[in-house]
């Protein structure tokens, strides 16, 4: 491929693009078209950002391998605090035992 050729090929993919179906994609107002399509190119755009968060909550969420460790420790020092409060209050009598199991199954790992 020559590079005097870029030019053309430059041209005729702006032509191309500014196309009255591309003009505004994937956002466009949907004159001239059916439900169906906007509906798809709203899922199409979805389906890319829930992959993008997916693909973030791997990296940094609980566990991950790009998380903190610092972020780690702090979460289980919090939670074992929790614990010994629920458990201080089942003991005196505040709460009771089905709030108490309910308490615990939630503060578990």
């Amino acid at each position: 491929m020559l590079f005097s050729d870029i030019p053309q090929l430059l041209g005729s993919f702006f032509d191309f693009m500014d196309s009255p179906q591309w003009r505004a994609w994937p956002f466009n107002s949907g004159y001239g078209e059916h439900i169906l399509p906007a509906v798809a190119r709203l899922l199409f755009v979805s389906l890319i950002i829930g992959a993008i968060l997916l693909f973030l909550r791997l990296l940094f969420g609980p566990g991950g391998p790009l998380r903190d460790k610092e972020l780690e420790e702090e979460a289980r020092i919090q939670t074992e605090r929790e614990r010994a409060e629920v458990e201080e209050l089942f003991a005196k009598g505040e709460i009771s035992e089905l709030e108490y199991k309910t308490r615990m199954k939630s503060l578990k790992d």
